[in-house]
């Protein structure tokens, strides 16, 4: 049994709810940290677990992160509780991905204390899903509704590399185009290692294209 790759997200505003419902639907295990009971209580999805606490506690913060972390989100409203918690978790566990919500236009300078900076005024939810999975997969933000338009590079001894787009991907998926040479592509084409594609995919199997790209499941 191949263990889930594990997502950290400190506080369940409406940011950090639908950011961690995203991560949830493409099958990753999510652990919510927040001390109001309310906002704990209103997530419910079966890939969610819910902590209520402050995630600028150590102790709370080391309860939440596992062996299987692979990136904390500090998306609460107040940008000094995120930047606390970020430098927690480096401290608690260097090799975990970090990214903090500011809302300070000029914070970008944060940058040096956390993995990754979101500004939620300049961009969507699905631009803070981006800063957490990393550079390998990317959603375009733009796209509305339950489809989702991934750009998404095939990775080396990933399942879909070197196979054919018709064989290999699941149905309610579709490759539009080679990312860099805007070529389009036939349900005949090879798919090949290391070319980043437009997938436009239904959003119950994304995480089964992003698996099947990639060949990580810390991917998906």
């Amino acid at each position: 049994m191949v263990d889930t790759p594990h997502v950290v997200i400190a506080g369940s505003g409406r940011v950090g709810h639908r950011v961690a419902q995203q991560f949830a639907d493409r099958g990753r295990e999510v652990t919510v940290v927040d001390p109001d009971p309310s906002a704990v209580g209103a997530v419910d999805h079966d890939h969610i677990g819910v902590s209520r606490g402050d995630a600028t506690k150590p102790s709370v913060l080391r309860e939440a992160i596992t062996d299987r972390t692979e990136v904390v989100g500090a998306l609460t409203d107040k940008e000094d509780t995120n930047l606390v918690v970020c430098m927690a978790a480096t401290e608690l566990a260097p090799e975990v991905r970090t990214v903090a919500r500011i809302e300070d236009r000029a914070g970008d300078e944060y940058s040096e204390y956390v993995d990754e900076v979101y500004f939620p005024e300049r961009a969507s939810v699905r631009a803070a899903v981006n800063a957490l999975t990393g550079s390998d997969v990317r959603t375009i933000e733009e796209v509305t509704g339950d489809l989702e338009i991934l750009d998404i590079r095939v990775g080396y001894g990933a399942p879909a590399a070197g196979e054919v787009v018709s064989d290999v991907l699941p149905e309610g998926s579709v490759v539009i185009a080679e990312t860099d040479g805007h070529v389009a592509v036939q349900h005949s084409t090879t798919l090949v290692e290391g070319r980043r594609y437009l997938i436009a995919a239904d959003r119950d199997v994304v995480g089964e294209v992003i698996r099947a790209c990639t060949g990580d499941p810390d991917h998906a």
